[in-house]
């Protein structure tokens, strides 16, 4: 109240908000964390950026016709296409709450770095964050669920969380020195450039590199190594941003440690680009094991990809079936893999699946390429491309081929010329025992 000749005080709703992070002040015990988280939550505009977030992940989840379902690790490298988009969110919403929540308790901030307000936005941004993430992660997972779970999963999953809370650390730095708009904005923009400068792929350590794959991941796992330096490094640069008091009066000795580990942490951070492991990924060679009999010959694909099977099969039995029917036996192989690329022992007839996976159709012709080309072999693959007469015979066979089964889709298929049986099974020969004359 006031009376004539006083002085009226008027303080914002959100002033000293955040004061019972610290001790308490008397008769007023310190708030425990889920209390702050949920201050945070109905006090601030971190549940507009949950909404963002959560429309942002679904809207990636929906690209390409979703081909990522029931494979695990995809489903985890896939949602990190949306870093781009809820960083500068993310960033830019903790920025905004720190600057408002922040009034009126600059005296709390010189206590311990872990009961200080910035510490508690950070906090309740990470466990909101986390949630809608992880969350998005599992809905994904349910609707076909992966017929494995690979354990290494669960430390991708902590490091792009870690990311995530990054940014949101990043916003506390810079709200608690400027105002909310300006250092929403600010905010938003230095997590876009953090994400451009450090989330593209290099030869080593890149601090937040999450994969954002849109290739398959059967056959694959994660380098523990890569990941497990990415969530140390994380974690040691999210302590150096809480430990970041601009303004704070803190003792000598204090100050010092917060700046050596400020140091340390970037510097860590070029180390492991220069020198840690080049990929996040290893190759299990486990080979597929979903496997058929079509019309004679045993078809293995991975169990993740399921549901495009019968229709697989149903395609290669077409192919096989009209060239015994024509005699071309030779173009029939024993065994078919799919395969995706990499480190995989295998060394035949191969499934190479892309468009299926988006709900596209199973095309012949791609089919075909597989079976055909010898992309197993290491003069094929070298530095050095294969001479022009090698793309002529494999275009030939493939046409010869599709001709039999379709002569429809043959004569859409690049010009190639008919050949004989004996022509293709001494071409089919050379290509699948690596023998051909590449050069």
């Amino acid at each position: 109240m006031s009376g004539p000749g006083s002085t009226a005080v008027i303080t914002p709703p959100s002033a000293g908000a955040l004061v019972d992070v610290g001790r308490g002040t008397p008769g007023r015990p310190a708030m425990r964390s889920v209390e702050l988280v949920w201050f945070v939550l109905r006090s601030g505009v971190l549940p507009w950026a949950l909404l963002v977030i959560a429309g942002v992940n679904a809207s990636v989840f929906g690209m390409r016709g979703a081909p990522w379902r029931a494979d695990l690790l995809w489903i985890v490298d896939w949602i990190p296409i949306g870093h781009i988009a809820i960083g500068p969110v993310i960033a830019g919403a903790a920025a905004i709450d720190m600057a408002r929540f922040s009034v009126g308790v600059r005296h709390v901030e010189s206590r311990r770095w872990t009961r200080s307000p910035g510490a508690a936005i950070t906090l309740a941004y990470a466990v909101g964050v986390g949630a809608v993430y992880v969350a998005t992660i599992l809905v994904a997972a349910l609707v076909e669920l992966p017929p494995s779970f690979d354990p290494r999963v669960l430390l991708a999953v902590a490091a792009q969380l870690l990311m995530l809370t990054l940014f949101a650390a990043m916003g506390v730095v810079v709200g608690r020195t400027l105002t909310p708009v300006l250092g929403g904005v600010i905010a938003a923009v230095t997590a876009l450039a953090g994400i451009y400068l450090f989330s593209a792929r290099t030869d080593h350590i890149a601090l937040l590199y999450a994969g954002s794959s849109l290739v398959p991941r059967v056959g694959r796992s994660y380098n523990v190594t890569y990941l497990g330096s990415q969530v140390v490094l994380l974690s040691i640069l999210i302590t150096a941003l809480l430990l970041a008091r601009r303004g704070v009066q803190r003792g000598r000795w204090r100050r010092a440690g917060e700046r050596f580990m400020a140091v340390v942490a970037v510097a860590l951070v070029f180390v492991a680009g220069s020198v840690g492991p080049s990929s996040r990924l290893t190759y299990t060679r486990t080979p597929p094991s979903l496997c058929a009999d079509v019309s004679g010959v045993t078809v293995c694909m991975y169990p993740e990809h399921a549901r495009v099977q019968a229709e697989v099969n149903a395609q290669l039995a077409r192919l096989f079936d009209a060239a015994r029917e024509a005699g071309y036996h030779s173009l029939v192989p024993s065994e078919v893999r799919e395969v995706t690329g990499g480190d995989i022992e295998w060394y035949g007839a191969s499934l190479l699946i892309d468009a299926p996976l988006s709900g596209g159709p199973v095309t012949l012709a791609e089919l075909v390429q597989g079976l055909v080309d010898p992309w197993y072999c290491d003069e094929r693959g070298g530095h050095e491309p294969p001479s022009e007469q090698f793309w002529m015979d494999s275009e030939n066979v493939q046409g010869t081929w599709l001709g039999l089964a379709d002569p429809e889709v043959a004569a859409a298929h690049e010009p190639y010329l008919t050949l004989t049986p004996d022509e293709i099974e001494r071409l089919t020969g050379e290509f699948r025992t690596c023998s051909y004359p590449f050069r």
